[in-house]
């Protein structure tokens, strides 16, 4: 049996090594061979990974800060010509108001005059005063219905407006670059 053990072990520096614990050595050995091959791979990353970032260099962005400016340049001028075309229908809304309320200080006018003729002659009312009361009913409802096309006219032609320029200026925010 000492020969069994003899062959299974090993002297080196005096010490005996028998099977199992060659076998923890040599592990271990391994292991840490394993381990310094591991840490010099991190480190050349490392270094690797340090020299890329010394030598990085800011991309040039000169050509992306003109579009930029090309863009603002034309989004100004498209927001100019907005307020051009709001301050334009505003002022055409205005008059058209002040225009309908002349008309209408008018109608009111001719009504008023109208009805004091009709007080001061109720009593001697012929058949061709019931005629030009009868005209002047038409053309007071003429009138009436004239006013309330020119507005619904406007109204109409101020939505147009505002949906094309809202389309527009919806255009130019959507793509800016186009001309």
């Amino acid at each position: 049996m000492s020969e069994e053990n003899e062959k299974a072990s090993l002297e080196f520096a005096g010490i005996k090594f028998t099977g199992g614990k060659m076998f923890a050595i040599i592990t271990a050995l391994t292991t840490l061979v394993g381990g310094l091959y591991g840490g010099f791979e991190i480190y050349k990353d490392y270094m690797d990974m340090k020299e890329q970032i010394q030598s990085y260099v800011a991309p040039d962005l000169t050509g992306f800060q003109e579009q930029l400016s090309v863009m603002e340049e034309k989004l100004k001028s498209a927001e100019d010509s907005v307020i051009e075309a709001r301050d334009y229908t505003r002022d055409i809304k205005n008059d058209l108001k002040t225009d309908i309320d002349r008309l209408e200080g008018v109608v009111d006018d001719i009504s008023s005059r109208v009805k004091s003729v009709q007080t001061e002659s109720r009593d001697a009312i012929t058949t061709s005063e019931k005629v030009v009361r009868e005209l002047i009913d038409l053309a007071d409802q003429r009138f009436e219905n004239k006013r309330d096309r020119v507005e619904q006219n406007t109204d109409q032609a101020m939505k147009e407006l505002e949906e094309r320029l809202d389309t527009k200026v919806q255009m130019a925010l959507d793509n800016p670059l186009a001309d």
